[in-house]
């Protein structure tokens, strides 16, 4: 496997925060290339959807904060994520 296959550059996965800090996963992905037809794989996690940046803890807690009524400035700023995530 040539250098080109090994990781991804790492991305920065913003997760819920830990003790009132805002908290960010620096993931690597792994690149798999398959011998036979050559097709490229990713490796995947399950704190992430497939070809997303946000944790699906924070996408829990996005769905959880609309109930209450807050605005999408209200949730972006308190999770630490851009607005345009939050619509």
């Amino acid at each position: 496997m040539s250098g080109k296959y090994d990781f991804q550059k790492a991305s920065s996965i913003p997760i819920l925060d830990s003790q009132r800090m805002p908290t960010v996963l620096k993931l690597k992905k792994r690149r798999f290339q398959c011998k036979a037809c050559r097709r490229v794989s990713v490796s995947e996690t399950p704190l992430v959807q497939k070809n997303c940046q946000i944790s699906k803890a924070i996408w829990a807690k996005i769905t959880q904060l609309h109930t209450e009524k807050l605005t999408n400035s209200a949730i972006a700023k308190r999770l630490h994520i851009s607005v345009s995530v939050v619509q």
